[in-house]
C-alpha cells in the first residue's frame, strides 16, 4: 500500500490493484471513491475504468468544471449535482440506481442528498472550497445532530491530519471540529499536487468503522477510496 502511495502508475494500474485487493462486499458495506477530478470534460474516460472496475455503489467528484452543464451517461448510474462559484468549482454525486437518494440542500459548490439506506438513512454531502473561500461554518453547523458524512475537497491544511503546515481554513475546520465533536476520515498520504498536504477529505459526526485509501496517478489526479459497514 505504501509503495502504491509513493510511486506514480496510471488508474488502469491502481484499479487493478484495487480489484485484486478488494474486500468481499455485504449488502451493509458502502463503497465511495472520492475524485479531485480538475475538470471532468477531460476525465470521463477515467470514470469510466473506476466504473467499470469496482462498481463503487457511489463517486463523490469535486472540480467538474464546466461539464457539470453536459454531464455525461453511464449505463446503471444517475447524477445529483451542483454547479460552482467559477468554472474550476462544482460537485456532483454519481450514483448507482440501486441507491435511492434524494436532495435535502444545496449551494454553490455544495450539495447534501439523503441515502435511504438500512438501518436509517445518512446524510451524505460533497463540497469544494475554493482555495479563496473560507470553510462555510454555517452550513456545516446544520448537520452536527445528523448522522452525516462531507467529504470533498476543503483546502484546508492542518498538522492535525499530518499536514506540514497550518493554514486559515485548517484552523478554521480544527476550531470546528473541537467545538462540535465531530471528527475526520482522511488517508495517509497527500491528497494536493501543489505541495504534501492532505485536502481532499471527509467529516463526520462519527468516523468510527470508516477505512480509506489514496491513490494518485500520473497525471496527479486524486481518488480517494472509502468504505464503511453500517
Amino acid at each position: 500500500m505504501i509503495n502504491e502511495w509513493n510511486c506514480k502508475s496510471s488508474i488502469s494500474k491502481i484499479s487493478k490493484k484495487w480489484k485484486k485487493d478488494r474486500p468481499i462486499e455485504t449488502e451493509e458495506n458502502l463503497n465511495i471513491i472520492l475524485y479531485n477530478c480538475q475538470c471532468l470534460s477531460t476525465h470521463i474516460v477515467d470514470i469510466e475504468i473506476l466504473l467499470s472496475t469496482h462498481t463503487p455503489q457511489i463517486i463523490i467528484l469535486t472540480g467538474v468544471g464546466s461539464q457539470i452543464n453536459n454531464l455525461p451517461k453511464f449505463s446503471g448510474y444517475y447524477w445529483i449535482s451542483q454547479k460552482g462559484t467559477n468554472s474550476f468549482g462544482g460537485v456532483a454525486f454519481l450514483l448507482h440506481d440501486t441507491i435511492n437518494a434524494k436532495t435535502i440542500n444545496q449551494t454553490l459548490d455544495f450539495i447534501i442528498i439523503e441515502l435511504n439506506v438500512q438501518p436509517k438513512p445518512i446524510i451524505l454531502g460533497a463540497i469544494y472550497i475554493p482555495p479563496s473561500k473560507t470553510i462555510p461554518q454555517s452550513l456545516l453547523d446544520l448537520y452536527v445532530n445528523e448522522p452525516f458524512y462531507i467529504f470533498g475537497d476543503f483546502n484546508a491544511k492542518h498538522t492535525d491530519w499530518l499536514c506540514n503546515n497550518n493554514n486559515a481554513n485548517g484552523v478554521q475546520l480544527k476550531n470546528w471540529l473541537e467545538k462540535t465533536g465531530c471528527e475526520m476520515i482522511y488517508p495517509a498520504q497527500p491528497t494536493s499536487k501543489r505541495s504534501s498536504a492532505i485536502i481532499d477529505f471527509g467529516i463526520t459526526y462519527n468516523s468510527n468503522g470508516w477505512k480509506a485509501e489514496e491513490s494518485t496517478n500520473v497525471l496527479e489526479r486524486h481518488i480517494g477510496k472509502y468504505s464503511h459497514t453500517f
